[in-house]
């Protein structure tokens, strides 16, 4: 039975779905643009046409992860930043609990994907994602030197990426790398006042 006609984003929603659901089933080695087509019930060119390639799949998978964390990460900041501090807390706890609750099929995506070519260029655009996200916040609490402002946050994402990744495989307690994270951020904040 073909598949009822959809708007163009509903399709890719219920695509990126039906993708997510073959990860969590059957692991990233099952999914295909072939699979996902029969999967999702549509024919092989829908699924072509919304993704391109495998890697393109991979990516549109992650990429929809992670702007729904920035959103979280926005709306948090809208509702309750009212000091530096504040800032502070919610981007280092938004960003720990992020790489925490993705699941293992988030590992698994990202794992297929860093054998792909375009995951280099993905990767640096998620980086400056953050770094744009993370300078936006904290400008409204703290003047971020230039041009050395964007060098800082990059050096506190990596931060956030190691102390985030510790906390994943066990090696560290959730509240201390999201403390250890903060301490980082504000630390480096006040030096780069001076």
């Amino acid at each position: 039975m073909p598949a009822k006609r959809m708007p163009k984003e509903q399709r890719r929603t219920q695509l990126l779905e039906t993708a997510s659901a073959i990860v969590r089933a059957q692991g990233t080695d099952a999914l295909t643009l072939a699979h996902l087509a029969e999967q999702a019930g549509v024919t092989k060119p829908i699924a072509y046409e919304h993704f391109g390639t495998r890697a393109g799949l991979l990516i549109a998978l992650y990429r929809d992860y992670d702007d729904r964390q920035a959103k979280a990460v926005q709306a948090a900041l809208e509702a309750q930043a009212r000091t530096l501090e504040d800032v502070v807390a919610i981007l280092s706890a938004a960003y720990v609990d992020c790489v925490l609750t993705a699941g293992p099929e988030f590992g698994a995506i990202a794992a297929a994907l860093s054998a792909s070519e375009e995951m280099e260029g993905f990767r640096d655009s998620l980086r400056e994602g953050y770094v744009d996200l993370y300078g936006e916040a904290l400008s409204r609490f703290a003047d971020l030197p230039r041009p050395g402002g964007r060098a800082l946050l990059l050096g506190i994402i990596g931060a956030a990426d190691a102390l985030s990744q510790a906390a994943a495989n066990g090696r560290m307690p959730r509240a201390d790398a999201i403390d250890a994270l903060s301490q980082i951020m504000l630390g480096a904040l006040l030096i780069a006042r001076r």
